[in-house]
């Protein structure tokens, strides 16, 4: 009675760590998975049975692990963690087996590359099929599905872990009122309080694990798709377009930036203008993801979710970039500085609510996730920004009145964006595929890569005049789709052939 903390009985009962779906710190969108294909039947005749069954145990594999993936995905008892599954390790390296054998289908030519009807489906909409007879749509899957499950794992490093012994502190209204009366309003809210412990290498991690993720999608857009015939791409799904697979790159980019970002606003070392150069490639990055995710005609399931992340990113990133901008703005010495300084920090506190906004209306929509924790830097500047503003219009009002006001804040600086994504470069043919009788890959159709190879039926390529040229060092191995087959052997036989003219 009097007590300032509630009691157990108080509203149900202690507040308990919520059990909902697992915790978003890096969003995995529409997850999507294969569905048996009939493969023996559509390749009879075309490949030997030997070849057929590799093709179907490895794409059987897949389907059997990434069942087992999405469910997890879809799961709303617990949040995934790194160390109670290995299912999406397993399930990546069956689909780097399964890439060389499908390889084989995409540059075989026409009649192989349109013999199987590979059908895949979206695991947040699952009336959502699409089966399309093309290896390139395949391999376009299989790239989205390798991305998809990089920005898992790097989720799952982001997450904390539960204490060893399991328990959870509990916060109750009454302690939220006391320790400060602006959680005093919910308790749902109050579970914001608890701590969200992330070391530093596993952030690091995360980091390599958001650029492999990229590195994915980059591949899709740069090897894949100017390959893929027009009538094909017509037919493609929203989750493999061209604008997705670029939103996603940029959407994994601008995720490790702002994991840099924190790592600077933790060490005492980093200057506010590699802060405020970070936050303004956050915004940068973000805003181009918001007009390449406009362009895509996703479903209504699976846009609204994305888009509230998206936005919510982004108004964290100008709230970031705009504070780092005022914080620097008032270390200058030009005129009406501190009017600006102050207009930025205005802006900053907006955006700030803004995000909060956004990021509330993310954790509610469906399908439901559980409201994202504040942490990193954004924990800092929540607590930070509004502060600042208040001090700094004090101050302005005590000391700087004959300064005039902008009308709109100060434009933030334009940097180029620092962080660079290794490309993935496609592996090179199985070998299964030199044993097929009459197997023919197809020149590339990129002018700017002139590659010629034939496994059966050797070509010569192209040139003016053979009497003046000399022997020249075999080409060295490229593994990208524009060259999945070494040259060495094509130009030993051309050149021999040479020799005896």
């Amino acid at each position: 009675m009097g007590c300032i903390f509630s009691s157990d009985a108080d509203d149900g009962g202690p507040l308990e760590a919520p059990v909902q779906s697992s915790e978003v710190f890096a969003f995995v969108p529409g997850l999507r998975e294969p569905k048996q294909s009939e493969i023996a039947v559509n390749l009879k005749g075309k490949v030997s049975p030997a070849l057929a069954t590799k093709l179907i145990s490895l794409r059987s594999q897949i389907i059997s692990l990434s069942g087992r993936n999405g469910s997890l995905a879809k799961t709303k008892l617990r949040a995934k963690s790194i160390d109670d599954d290995t299912s999406h390790l397993n399930l990546e390296k069956a689909l780097n087996e399964y890439l060389p054998v499908l390889l084989g289908l995409v540059v075989g030519g026409e009649k192989l590359s349109s013999a199987v009807k590979f059908p895949w489906t979206n695991v947040v909409d699952a009336k959502k099929d699409t089966a399309i007879a093309s290896g390139y749509y395949e391999l376009l899957s299989v790239l989205h599905l390798l991305g998809m499950l990089a920005l898992q794992e790097a989720n799952a490093y982001l997450t904390s872990k539960p204490p060893a012994d399991g328990y959870y502190f509990k916060v109750d209204e009454g302690m939220c009122f006391a320790l400060h009366p602006v959680f005093a309003f919910g308790r749902y809210l109050s579970a914001s309080l608890s701590s969200h412990n992330v070391s530093d290498e596993s952030k690091r991690r995360a980091i390599d694990l958001l650029l492999k993720a990229a590195s994915y999608f980059e591949c899709a857009i740069r090897a894949v798709l100017p390959n893929t015939p027009d009538e094909i791409k017509a037919k493609l799904p929203a989750d493999v377009t061209e604008a997705m697979f670029r939103s996603l790159e940029l959407q994994a980019l601008g995720q490790a930036v702002e994991l840099q970002l924190g790592f600077a606003v933790a060490s005492v070392k980093a200057s506010l203008a590699v802060k405020r150069r970070l936050a303004c490639e956050q915004v940068e990055i973000w805003d181009k993801v918001v007009q390449k995710l406009g362009s895509v005609p996703l479903a209504k399931a699976l846009r609204d979710k994305h888009e509230l992340f998206v936005k919510w990113k982004l108004n964290e990133a100008k709230a970031a970039a705009y504070y780092y901008h005022s914080q620097v703005l008032e270390e200058g010495c030009e005129d009406n500085v501190h009017a600006q300084s102050l207009s930025c920090m205005k802006a900053s506190h907006a955006f700030l609510k803004g995000s909060q906004k956004a990021r509330n209306e993310f954790g509610n929509t469906e399908p439901l996730t559980k409201l994202p924790i504040v942490w990193g830097s954004m924990k800092y500047l929540s607590n930070r920004i509004p502060r600042e503003t208040s001090s700094k219009g004090r101050i302005f009002r005590d000391n700087y009145l004959n300064e005039k006001m902008p009308r709109s804040p100060p434009k933030l600086p334009e940097f180029p964006i620092a962080l660079v994504v290794d490309p993935f470069s496609l592996p090179s043919l199985d070998p299964a595929w030199m044993k097929e009788r009459g197997y023919e890959a197809r020149t590339s159709l990129t002018p700017a890569v002139p590659v010629y190879y034939t496994l059966k039926d050797q070509i010569q390529p192209p040139v003016p005049d053979l009497s003046v040229v000399g022997p020249m060092p075999p080409p060295a191995t490229v593994t990208d789709l524009h060259a999945l087959v070494s040259l060495t052997s094509v130009y030993d036989v051309w050149w021999d052939d040479v020799k005896r003219e």
